[in-house]
């Protein structure tokens, strides 16, 4: 596997995680409740049920991020009336702030890990999309089979 393309993704994903979880330490958050809080910022409102699947991860997961964000004061959230347990949460305006500042990292993250990419951005993009999903319907077919 050393040397293989699949190592070198895994080891960019990687690096990238380290990268991005020590500049998201330094504005108060940890890796993934900036990918919670720009879901919310380009939807508004959701359900903790509809944010988890939007970003692919368990519901207790998006429980935890809600729970410290809302201690932070970046989400608010509200009980359904009509149906308990459902729970809407929504960015708060010190959300708002930190929505600039999470871009600007994202931007700083895509600038150091392009900075000497020989071939063309929008290639990559479009080559990693395509891996992304080749990756996504197998763990469909996975899943259909058991």
């Amino acid at each position: 596997m050393n040397g293989s393309v699949t190592f070198e993704i895994l080891q960019a994903a990687r690096a990238y995680r380290l990268r991005a979880g020590k500049l998201l330490a330094r504005i108060g958050l940890y890796p993934g409740q900036d990918a919670l809080l720009s879901l919310l910022d380009e939807r508004g409102p959701l359900t903790m049920g509809e944010a988890a699947a939007a970003l692919a991860i368990q519901p207790p997961t998006v429980t935890k991020m809600v729970n410290r964000l809302a201690s932070g004061g970046f989400i608010r959230t509200e009980v359904d009336p009509e149906d308990r347990r459902k729970i809407s949460i929504a960015l708060t305006d010190a959300a708002r702030e930190k929505i600039k500042e999470i871009d600007a990292i994202w931007r700083e993250l895509e600038f150091t890990a392009l900075t000497e990419v020989e071939s063309h951005h929008q290639q990559l993009k479009n080559q990693l999309s395509a891996i992304t999903r080749n990756l996504s319907k197998g763990e469909e077919n996975a899943r259909r089979a058991s």
